[in-house]
């Protein structure tokens, strides 16, 4: 399946990282000169170029801020458990994350850009009940999506469920957990993060080894999504 993203960071690292066949590259009338190295780019990689109004490339991202740029771009491959698990069977310390019903596509992308800057090699979500790898979010990821592998999954318990039968330790980040710095992690891990409202889900937080939190002030609201996954990935990260 194909599908247009857009953004000058994501167009770029497609080009250089990518895997996906990309279709076209589609530039802004006026933007010519200023991509001028994205449209080369595009030339040696022997890339159709085309030149569109911003009014059509509006519509085609959906109104989004496409900064002249557009591609044509197959959609990502989505690993099955077991092929990620074959491809991470040698490394050392190996950090998945998970995401629990998280909606919204921008703290998404920015969780992705994370994971991937603290080098965790594969994100799991459930394909219905969470935030899927829609335009929006590649661009807010801008390029991560390249360099991370996707786990799309039916059931997100009976996948940890599998994961605990291949020695993974399941940690999960919630208000009401424990302490994160009284823990000790053991590897290979996954760490789930919840949804912006609601959290982990209670069958969620059942399926975990540990459920734990982010210690901050009372009498405040809970921290952002996306601010409270990168705290928990740089947790774990530091104990490595």
């Amino acid at each position: 399946m194909k599908k247009y993203i857009y953004g000058i960071n994501t167009v770029k690292e497609a080009f250089k990282n990518s895997k996906r066949n990309i279709h076209r590259l589609i530039v802004e009338n006026t933007s010519g000169s200023k991509l001028m190295d994205i449209i080369k780019m595009a030339n040696r990689k022997k890339i159709n170029v085309q030149f569109a109004p911003k009014k059509l490339m509006d519509k085609m991202s959906n109104k989004s801020n496409h900064q002249g740029v557009i591609i044509e771009i197959d959609d990502i491959h989505y690993y099955s458990l077991d092929e990620a698990l074959n491809i991470d069977a040698k490394e050392k310390n190996v950090m998945w994350l998970a995401i629990d019903s998280l909606t919204d596509p921008q703290n998404f992308g920015s969780i992705i850009r994370t994971a991937v800057c603290m080098g965790f090699s594969s994100i799991l979500f459930s394909e219905n009940r969470s935030c899927q790898i829609t335009p929006t979010v590649e661009k807010i990821a801008s390029g991560a999506i390249e360099k991370i592998k996707f786990v799309r999954v039916v059931n997100l318990n009976q996948s940890f469920i599998y994961l605990k039968e291949k020695n993974f330790w399941i940690y999960g980040f919630d208000m009401n957990g424990s302490d994160v710095r009284s823990i000790k992690f053991n590897f290979p891990i996954v760490l789930v993060v919840g949804s912006e409202g609601e959290g982990l889900h209670l069958k969620t937080k059942e399926h975990c080894d540990e459920v734990l939190r982010i210690p901050q002030i009372s009498d405040f609201d809970s921290l952002n999504a996306s601010i409270a996954a990168a705290i928990a990935m740089y947790e774990v990260r530091r104990r490595i």
